[in-house]
């Protein structure tokens, strides 16, 4: 690190030639990366970059670069009277070495979980009910590591999860000594600074501090989960016969669950990622007559997750038609890790992926989508791999599943019946591997 200085407007007027911007340039990176300025450092350089550099520190300039300790002497032995150092602050400002820049990440992370600690500390100092978790957070070392304190009732080892539950928890024994019982997105927004800032892990971390069921504690909405096809929900009665529903029927996601019967005669069960192409299946193929079909809305809610994993035989496959994005990729794999259940991927392989129209994106865009591919490709199940691999080809383009209507849903109803019973396989969120790969469309099945 340097402190900023003013350079002689000379000075500073070299340090704008050609010459200087490509000399404190590469000065500033070899400082930054740890160099010192005690050996010669070798320039690729023009001509007129070379004369500019020879006016300022002469003989100290050869044909292959400049010898740095030779021309902080000569730097030093002019009228300018200046260390080699300070002219590349003074042209470009302070130096953060790698060195420094962890020294001040440390420092940044310090003060803002002092600061943390403190709001959270000034956040529940007047409810009596946690003034054990009070003397627990207030006893924490003066570190920087961002952990709960051992012994919290909070249960969790997230920094995170515990500050938000405590806020959480706080908030409501404020309004439970008011009579008053909020509801989920209620206490979000007075405590969390957002109706949709929960997470499971902070639901569960509150319910431990207040010693109730998150769903008895504060008053829950449920979420309505679109479907058709061959299903029947009966409630003391039936409640809704889902083969009549055109083209769909929403339901009560965690009411189906939870109450009542689920009566599902279908062959298995196929998610869909966006609401065009959920509405295309249900009215314009003949899938539903043998799957049941559901809207995941993206990524998908806790209530579906749940619908999965308690309503769903485990002998029944699970497939999931999403974007051929990693986005597409990331929701199938967030629901098979919240549900518990295997879900293999439909139409989502290479070959309609090089077939399909691909999204006109700016560059910014396409690089964030390549990032994330490559990131994905050493961590994705077997069924996607090959379709990351393309993604990486091709430079992050993406490919919606909207545009591939044409080349999908005369198949669908075919491909999917190549999806065999599990007979004894047990519920696990990884994907088993396809029975086997398509490399063209199967012939029209005649049935859309």
């Amino acid at each position: 690190m340097g402190t900023r200085v003013a350079l002689h407007p000379d000075l500073a007027q070299w340090a704008a030639s050609p010459g200087g911007i490509l000399f404190c340039t590469r000065v500033r990176q070899h400082i930054a990366n740890g160099g010192k300025l005690d050996r010669r450092l070798n320039l690729r350089m023009t001509d007129r970059e070379r004369a500019d550099l020879i006016d300022l520190f002469g003989d100290a300039v050869s044909v292959a670069g400049v010898h740095l300790a030779r021309a902080d002497a000569v730097l030093r032995g002019s009228r300018h009277t200046v260390p080699l150092r300070m002219l590349i602050i003074g042209a470009g400002g302070p130096i953060r070495t790698k060195r420094g820049q962890v020294r001040y990440r440390a420092i940044i992370k310090r003060d803002r979980l002092m600061r943390e600690r403190a709001e959270t500390l000034a956040a529940i100092v007047d409810v009596p009910e946690l003034a054990a978790e009070h003397a627990l957070l207030a006893s924490l070392p003066d570190d920087n590591r961002r952990v709960p304190p051992d012994g919290s009732r909070a249960a969790t080892p997230h920094w995170d999860t515990y500050r938000a539950a405590l806020r959480a928890a706080a908030e409501w024994f404020r309004t439970a000594s008011r009579d008053w019982k909020c509801s989920e997105r209620e206490l979000a927004a007075l405590a969390l600074g957002g109706t949709k800032t929960w997470t499971d892990a902070s639901k569960a971390a509150f319910s431990h501090l207040v010693g109730l069921p998150f769903a008895e504690a504060v008053h829950t909405s449920d979420t309505g989960l679109r479907m058709t096809g061959p299903a029947e929900w009966h409630r003391q009665g039936l409640v809704a016969d889902l083969t009549l529903a055109e083209p769909f029927i929403e339901l009560p996601g965690q009411a189906i669950t939870r109450d009542g019967r689920f009566d599902l005669q279908a062959r298995g069960v196929l998610l869909i990622e966006n609401q065009e192409t959920f509405e295309a299946v249900a009215s314009r193929t003949s899938v539903p007559r043998n799957w049941l079909c559901v809207w995941t809305e993206g990524f998908a809610s806790g209530a579906l997750a749940h619908f999965l994993g308690t309503r769903v035989p485990e002998s029944l496959p699970i497939a999931a038609w999403g974007d051929l994005d990693p986005p597409g990729i990331d929701i199938i794999l967030d629901l098979a890790d919240k549900s518990g259940r295997s879900i293999k991927p439909i139409a989502m392989d290479v070959e309609l992926y090089r077939r399909g129209r691909k999204l006109v994106e700016e560059p910014s865009q396409l690089e964030k989508w390549l990032t994330q591919a490559q990131q994905q490709a050493d961590t994705v199940p077997s069924p996607f791999k090959g379709l990351v691999a393309a993604m990486i080809e091709h430079g992050g383009l993406r490919c919606e599943q909207e545009g591939l209507h044409e080349q999908v849903l005369p198949y669908l109803h075919r491909w999917l019946a190549e999806l065999k019973p599990i007979l004894s396989a047990p519920a696990t969120a990884a994907f088993q591997k396809m029975d086997r790969h398509r490399t063209a469309p199967h012939q029209a099945d005649h049935e859309t």
